[in-house]
């Protein structure tokens, strides 16, 4: 727990971690279409510090923010704004708040500043089968709806991704749940997934471009384990 450390001792660290993430995205250069950062790197290093390093890296990468937003659309706006602000190309939020006065707000102030919206409809853990992916038509229809640029699905639900591409084949997929989740590289490519999103197998490997690599040529050759 970061908090447990004086500010000075929390200050340095910050420093350290953003030099870590800098150098990681050096190395990553040309071998990773995106990054998506979650809150925990924006709480732990401060939007700023995120921004400083979106800012030096924006010709190499397409950032998404793992906002998970979901609350009414006043507070939604005002969020996005800072997220788009501090550089983020997207954002993603819970299709589960709506459209009306949640989603469309949202999808309004990227339209207005050129930028990306996606609907998250269901998620790789396995609670979310409990409730949140047994209700997969109905966040399609709202996201679609809201006119979304595409949709979060995870990896570890193929049979979710194929249902998606089938009947919305236009949508752009992103699929998280790749690797450290059990989900195989390259399976949810292989169930209609335009994207996938990898991030501890690739982040904590002795050597993140040697791991890309060995990813990338998964995703050329058909799923397996690595």
């Amino acid at each position: 727990n970061p908090y447990e450390k004086s500010r000075e001792e929390r200050s340095k660290e910050r420093s350290n971690v953003r030099t870590q993430l800098q150098n990681l995205l050096t190395e990553l250069d040309g071998l990773v279409s995106g990054v998506k950062i979650g809150l925990p790197a924006i709480f732990g290093l401060g939007l700023d510090h995120v921004e400083e390093i979106i800012d030096r890296h924006k010709k190499s990468y397409f950032f998404i923010c793992d906002s998970k937003m979901a609350d009414i659309g006043y507070i939604n706006r005002l969020v996005a704004g800072q997220i788009f602000e501090g550089g983020f190309d997207a954002l993603i939020i819970h299709a589960a708040v709506g459209k009306k006065e949640a989603i469309d707000r949202v999808v309004e102030l990227a339209e207005e500043k050129g930028k990306g919206v996606l609907g998250l409809c269901a998620m790789s853990h396995p609670g979310a089968s409990e409730h949140l992916n047994k209700h997969l038509e109905e966040l399609l229809q709202i996201a679609t709806a809201a006119e979304v640029d595409g949709f979060v699905l995870p990896a570890t639900y193929p049979n979710l991704i194929k249902r998606t591409k089938t009947n919305l084949p236009s949508k752009l997929i992103f699929s998280p749940g790749i690797g450290a989740q059990g989900a195989p590289f390259g399976s949810a490519l292989s169930a209609g997934a335009d994207f996938e999103i990898i991030g501890r197998s690739i982040t904590q490997a002795l050597s993140p471009a040697k791991k890309a690599r060995e990813v990338l040529k998964v995703m050329k050759n058909g799923a397996r384990d690595l």
